[in-house]
């Protein structure tokens, strides 16, 4: 598993024939060698780069680090407008909530645009070669760490499963359960009301999907379809279950009365089921497994296909 990266997107302004490209360069080697993993913003020209680049790259950044450079210097005043670019993706990124520091070269009109409205300790910043030592310096001193994603991750841990009893009209039955683990990998924010499902189940002996209806699958332990995990934490999840006297049949435990939501799988075979975690404030959170049912309940295994 690769260690942990927090993202930083580098909002700065990167003019042909100026200074601006190696600077930004040198501010990306720097919070490399910090352990962070940095984003240089580029201009984007069409509707589709900006949804595919810009604003996905906003949308998985942890931290925003702001660098406005002057540009046209303003009609009757010796101040320069900032750079537009860049206040555009700051407004974007204080909408999400990133966590920012900023800098602004002197020249540019101080509190201009959405600096205006934001309370932020602008930084200022004469000569642009000195700019990146100070991004360093200043990263350091506010604590950003580099150790941590704003997300939820889904685990399976080899071989993890429980062994219980589950009560019925005839008394008890033995039963092992499957169990997913999901991380939430923020050390600061709560991740609300997370849901569970079942996203698709393919046979993976005629390549075709298996039917079922959408339904909230169980957390472990737990009798509410949606739960928190507190920041830097973890819940267990019921994938699902295998009756000790039936062994070719996995069952889903989800809050249905029906068995025509989430049917049971039937083996022997090989299935892919794939899951996802949604929450209140987090993006949702995938994961895709291998499931092989045998003739014996020692021989149906869970495990994480690779991405």
């Amino acid at each position: 598993m690769e260690p942990l990266r927090a993202k930083v997107f580098i909002s700065c302004g990167q003019q042909k024939d100026t200074e601006e490209v190696k600077v930004a360069s040198d501010i990306k080697k720097n919070l490399e060698e910090l352990g962070f993993d940095p984003y240089i913003a580029v201009q984007e020209r069409t509707l589709r780069g900006l949804k595919e680049n810009i604003f996905a790259q906003l949308a998985t950044s942890e931290y925003f680090l702001f660098v406005d450079f002057p540009r046209e210097q303003f009609v009757d005043s010796s101040e320069h407008r900032g750079s537009l670019f860049s206040h555009q993706e700051l407004a974007i990124a204080s909408y999400l909530d990133i966590k920012a520091i900023a800098f602004q070269q002197k020249g540019v009109k101080e509190l201009d645009g959405i600096l205006g409205a934001l309370q932020l300790n602008i930084i200022s910043f004469e000569k642009p070669e000195y700019l990146p030592e100070m991004v360093r310096k200043q990263v350091v001193a506010t604590g950003w760490r580099p150790d941590w994603k704003n997300t939820l991750r889904i685990i399976r841990r080899a071989d993890e499963h429980d062994e219980t009893r589950l009560l019925n009209v005839d008394g008890t039955l033995r039963a092992r359960f499957f169990h997913l683990t999901v991380e939430n990998l923020n050390p600061y924010r709560i991740a609300l009301n997370c849901t569970a499902y079942v996203e698709a189940i393919t046979d993976l002996r005629t390549n075709s999907e298996v039917s079922f209806k959408t339904t909230e699958l169980k957390w472990a332990g737990y009798g509410l379809p949606a739960a928190a995990i507190i920041a830097r934490s973890q819940r267990d999840l019921d994938a699902f279950f295998v009756l000790h006297n039936d062994p070719r049949t996995v069952r889903f435990q989800s809050f249905s009365d029906s068995e025509a939501y989430m049917r049971p799988i039937q083996g022997p075979g090989e299935f892919q089921l794939d899951y996802v975690v949604i929450s209140e404030n987090f993006t949702p959170a995938r994961i895709k497994l291998k499931l092989t049912i045998g003739s014996s309940i020692d021989n149906t295994s869970l495990v994480q296909i690779d991405s």
